[in-house]
């Protein structure tokens, strides 16, 4: 309960800054200073090192434990300027599926050369020296949720040189990260409701790999997924299918499952289907409709809706 509290604490007197504005730089304010466990072991073989020289009276001892303690000092303040005044300049991400890492694009600079600085968000850490302006980090991190998602505090610290001394900082940018939701694997077939035309899109067979499916009786052996199959404890099918017709609509409110997340996973697999197939789609979602269109640009957009959609409000 007390180690608890006291994290809690911790904590809270490190976020105290709130999230930040880039660039930020580090100076000695923001730098805290710890011995590492190198550095502990050092400490006690030099305190028993001074009270040997002092119980003995041995002058050779006792300037080897003074010559000891400059070489410290020094190395403190040299591990202390490694990190001041690094700058965090950018913090960037492309949007990612709901269950994959967001890879952070982490821009930091000096204006004189750092070397072996860490960054790390709390479970992975990058190394890197940087001899010029600017450096370019990659940090992963966890999608948890759909939507925007805030950048996680960063962290960074140095060892540099010898590792007797740890020497860190923190910030919290204000940045994020678009997460859209996971789709549904395998991608289901498409609804069978043409666009406000009234033309319908079919699948029928083709050449291209479209999805995979649970396995029928019927199914030639030709079409087994053999790999996938043997994973698992179930037998799976490739479906070869090419769209036909100019079509495809995506409407929210005539999908029959309860859960929306499960609906927004499915919608999700059928805009990546239908712009792998190269086919014209529409996404309607109550207060969004993007239009009857194909293409990258498009296909963003309705990822976005999808990622950004709360019930009973507009996208």
């Amino acid at each position: 309960m007390i180690l608890k509290s006291f994290k809690r604490k911790l904590n809270q007197f490190i976020n105290r800054r709130g999230k930040e504005s880039l660039p930020v730089t580090f100076d000695w304010r923001r730098i805290y200073v710890l011995p590492s466990k190198p550095g502990l072991f050092f400490a006690i073989i030099w305190f028993l090192m001074m009270m040997a020289g002092l119980n003995f009276n041995n002058n050779m001892s006792l300037m080897l434990v003074f010559l000891l303690f400059g070489l410290a000092q020094v190395l403190l303040y040299r591990t202390f300027f490694n990190l001041r005044n690094l700058r965090l300049e950018m913090v960037t991400a492309q949007p990612v599926f709901l269950g994959e890492d967001i890879h952070l694009k982490v821009t930091v600079g000096s204006n004189d050369p750092k070397w072996q600085i860490c960054a790390t968000t709390g479970k992975t850490e990058t190394i890197e020296n940087i001899p010029d302006q600017t450096t370019q980090l990659t940090l992963p991190s966890p999608s948890i949720h759909r939507g925007w998602q805030t950048t996680p505090r960063l962290k960074f610290f140095t060892r540099y040189p010898i590792g007797l001394f740890t020497v860190w900082a923190y910030c919290i940018p204000d940045a994020k990260a678009l997460v859209y939701p996971r789709p549904e694997v395998p991608c289901p077939d498409f609804p069978d409701h043409g666009g406000a035309d009234g033309q319908q899109t079919i699948a029928v067979k083709g050449d291209e790999l479209s999805s995979i499916r649970d396995y029928r009786q019927g199914d030639p052996i030709r079409d087994i997924a053999w790999k996938k199959s043997a994973q698992s404890n179930q037998t799976w099918v490739k479906e070869f299918n090419q769209v036909r017709g100019k079509n495809l609509l995506f409407d929210l409110t005539q999908m029959d499952h309860d859960s929306l997340e499960f609906k927004l996973s499915r919608m999700t697999a059928w805009v990546l289907q239908a712009e792998k197939q190269q086919a014209e789609y529409q996404l309607v979602l109550p207060g969004f409709d993007s239009g009857m269109s194909s293409g990258q640009t498009h296909q963003y957009h309705c990822l976005q809706a999808l990622a950004l959609y709360q019930p009973g409000t507009s996208s």
